[in-house]
């Protein structure tokens, strides 16, 4: 394997590959071979020792890279141990930051996190026993979109700095004024989204997760995003106000290497003067005269007393929007090694061009971090250091979001099932072969509803009753419905098709009779209209 700074390997669960002994998931055949043609390479996980190659090869499938079972972990480690990935990692050659884990159950997440791995749950192989925060692929398609647009580009920057003497590093992303397509002609501005807290969707997507997730994954791939450590948000000029665009984001990914989100780590106690607002004001001669200096940044942010002894030895990573001069960043960096911190690491969305000053306090000068500190300009050592921002990922976001905003198009047109191979009249392939029909525009199963009730047809399908489903919603030749329908058939039965209520009472009985407890989530309208559709469902059938 070569040193590129991007993933050059993905480790898959058994159960991510195979739905069946000599049966592939529709679309891994796919993912594979796309990422042969970009020589990743990919590597099977399996808690018994088995003849991979055979059973691979008796699906159709290639052999991996690398097949691990727990003989081959030290200790015979079970799945949840990060020593899995870093025997994976070790053989390949490669950094644990080249390797991502797409996985199916709790005990993978628990293995990426204590790696330091970025972990995917793969939605299409089955259900979860319990909630996780995780990137989440709901087919192979989606491993092949996060590779191509977010890890498979080497890392670039509007700005960087390594500073080893103070265990410090900064990432700005993208230079202040970056600007993107969001589809139909229209543009918008990192500014917008994380300056003027606008919502902006480009298709389907949320234009700020985007760019965090962009962020997250450079840096991933950069080494500036170690495992186990603590994440935060400068705070804003409001006291208790931080960043809600960040924020937002980081509560969902905290844990996208087993990293922990610690909203209230530091803290703004008093009012601040708004940085940016004053620096437009003196730019157009309207100066307020009111320190904006790093000493304003002392006198108002601590270190939350509740980390008291937890910093110690601690990575923490300082998320802010924008960097100028680097004053909030230095005070942080300030405030967080004198609590202890072994490295701060600062990761900003975009970079002005001023230079970056650096700041130290003068011999003596001695501050307590759980508390905000009255300093004065004079109490800094300071260093001009690099300036500008240059271009860093603009064009390979661009080309995300041009990719995001041509995919939700795609979607509003409806597409024509592909016909299906020919089966032998009266087999169960014709038998469980659905009607002639169009794709619905609702194949993302974007209804939390509706994520509820495939993701147990599913499980069901996968590991308790032989039932066969189709896992997008089928449009019944010559009818044209915004509802979604789900076209399943029972061993011994024939096809029939349900609509959302329908198909939730026929999961409830079968999870009764199998003992799973699952309950449907509660349809708009209340329980008395689903009883109502019931009813109408028992008549139906009974006529």
């Amino acid at each position: 394997m070569d040193e590129k700074n991007t993933v050059r390997a993905v480790a898959f669960d058994y159960k991510a590959i195979l739905s069946a002994p000599g049966h592939a998931h529709r679309g891994i055949a796919d993912l594979l071979k796309w990422l042969d043609d970009r020589h990743v390479a990919w590597v099977l996980l399996t808690n018994d020792p088995m003849d991979a190659e055979a059973e691979l090869a008796a699906a159709g499938l290639p052999a991996p890279a690398l097949h691990l079972s727990r003989d081959d972990i030290p200790d015979k480690a079970k799945r949840g141990n990060g020593a899995w990935l870093e025997a994976a990692a070790e053989r390949l050659g490669l950094r644990k930051n080249q390797l991502i884990l797409v996985g199916t159950s709790q005990y993978d997440w628990y293995t990426g996190i204590h790696a330091g791995v970025v972990h995917v749950h793969a939605r299409w192989a089955g259900r979860l026993g319990k909630p996780i925060t995780s990137l989440i692929s709901d087919e192979p398609a989606d491993v092949i979109e996060l590779l191509e647009y977010f890890l498979l580009h080497e890392p670039s920057w509007a700005f960087r700095l390594d500073d080893e003497d103070r265990a410090f590093a900064i990432r700005s992303m993208l230079p202040f004024n970056a600007r993107f397509p969001r589809g139909g002609g229209r543009t918008f501005t990192i500014k917008d989204i994380f300056t003027y807290d606008k919502t902006v969707k480009v298709g389907s997507q949320d234009a700020r997760d985007v760019l965090m997730l962009g962020l997250l994954s450079a840096a991933y791939l950069d080494g500036t995003l170690p495992g186990q450590s603590y994440f935060c948000v400068y705070p804003s000029s409001t006291p208790a106000k931080g960043s809600p665009q960040l924020a937002g984001f980081l509560e969902r990914a905290k844990v996208m290497t087993g990293s922990s989100y610690k909203e209230d780590l530091l803290e703004r106690v008093a009012q601040a003067p708004d940085t940016s607002l004053e620096r437009y004001k003196r730019s157009i001669g309207q100066s307020t005269g009111r320190d904006i200096s790093i000493a304003a940044q002392a006198r108002t942010v601590r270190v939350s007393p509740n980390y008291r002894t937890k910093i110690t030895g601690k990575t923490v990573i300082v998320f802010d929007d924008f960097t100028t001069e680097g004053k909030s960043l230095e005070w942080a960096r300030t405030l967080l090694s004198e609590a202890g911190a072994a490295r701060v690491i600062a990761l900003t969305i975009g970079k002005y061009p001023s230079r970056h000053t650096a700041y130290r306090l003068r011999p003596g000068v001695t501050i307590d971090p759980f508390t905000t500190n009255d300093l004065t300009v004079a109490d800094f050592l300071t260093t001009t250091g690099p300036g500008g921002a240059e271009e860093g990922p603009a064009p390979s976001m661009t080309a995300a979001m041009n990719h995001f905003a041509a995919a939700a198009a795609a979607e509003d047109q409806p597409a024509a099932e592909p016909a299906p191979a020919p089966a032998p009249q009266n087999s169960r392939e014709a038998r469980l072969r659905p009607p002639a029909g169009q794709l619905s525009a609702m194949t993302d199963y974007k209804n939390a509803r509706q994520r509820h009730l495939a993701d147990m047809l599913t499980h069901i399908q996968q590991q308790v009753y032989p039932l066969a489903w189709r896992g997008e919603y089928l449009v019944p030749a010559g009818q044209s419905t915004t509802t979604a329908l789900w076209w399943i058939a029972l061993p011994g039965q024939d096809e029939h098709w349900y609509d959302t209520r329908e198909a939730e009472r026929l999961v409830s009985g079968i999870c009764r009779a199998v003992g799973i407890i699952w309950e449907p989530v509660a349809p708009p309208g209340g329980a008395t209209q689903l009883a109502e559709a019931l009813a109408r469902m028992e008549q139906r059938r009974h006529a």
